[in-house]
């Protein structure tokens, strides 16, 4: 490099190789500043560390200037025990995540303790039955009013379930109300009471209830129908006991067991 070096050009300090020209500076270098090759021109810089594990000595007392680079073993350690664990208990949480979801799912399917909804029960009425007692404002409250037409037991699978009950009765007399009343055994009084009207043509009359349970033991109950006056009620027949166009009719109840809500 015969010719190479710095010189003043234009009030300038430009940097020559060969006389080629590289780059220019507009000032003198200073302290700890060094010239450095970049994709497009060599440019100023200075030497500093930014503590992530290079150390970075200079000794500007000697000619020539020394810099010498080393590295922080502790830190680098540290850096990389951090990231190893962190990325060891991503993929632990990750992995227990998953496990933690199938145990609950699979305690869900298992436990009746956690079910939504578990048991469903139909009960079916097919006979033409009827009915002749009545419903009064004495017996009302107790257990003699009305005639039964139907019974059926249903056991819990949860101590902190409730059944829901739906009862359609096509029920027929020739005017006047019909009363349903839903018994349960061991009660002294109804456990619900529902109200329907026939004026001659049969008419579906509907109750519905909710029976919370506090033990899985089997729950019977009854359902009752009767007039609230003098007259007959008929359960899947016409007022005169004939069959509904002369086919079968039939009467549902249906119980369900669910998990009430808590969470308001």
């Amino acid at each position: 490099m015969g010719n190479s070096g710095f010189y003043l050009n234009n009030n300038q300090n430009c940097v020559f190789a060969d006389n080629i020209r590289l780059g220019q500076m507009t000032n003198e270098l200073q302290d700890k500043q060094i010239i450095i090759g970049t994709p497009t021109t060599p440019t100023v810089t200075s030497l500093s560390s930014s503590n992530n594990g290079i150390i970075i000595n200079q000794n500007t007392a000697t000619t020539p200037a020394t810099i010498e680079f080393s590295l922080d073993t502790p830190k680098i350690a540290q850096a990389v025990l951090e990231s190893v664990t962190n990325d060891i208990m991503q993929e632990i949480v990750s992995n227990l995540s998953q496990e933690l979801i199938e145990d609950v799912l699979e305690k869900i399917d298992t436990d009746s303790s956690f079910s939504f909804s578990r048991a469903f029960k139909a009960i079916e009425i097919k006979d033409c039955i009827q009915c002749n007692g009545l419903f009064t404002s004495e017996n009302i409250g107790n257990l003699l009013g009305g005639t039964e037409i139907a019974k059926f037991t249903v056991t819990p699978e949860n101590a902190n379930s409730a059944f829901l009950i739906d009862a359609n009765i096509i029920a027929s007399r020739m005017e006047g109300a019909v009363v349903l009343a839903l018994v349960k055994e061991g009660n002294s009084s109804p456990s619900a009471i529902s109200y329907g009207f026939s004026s001659g043509l049969p008419n579906v009359c509907s109750l519905k209830a909710v029976i919370e349970n506090t033990t899985t033991t089997p729950a019977t109950f009854s359902l009752r129908i009767g007039g609230m006056e003098s007259g007959v009620v008929w359960v899947n027949a016409m007022p005169n006991g004939n069959k509904i166009l002369n086919a079968e009719t039939t009467s549902t109840i249906s119980v369900l067991e669910v998990i009430p809500q808590t969470n308001g």
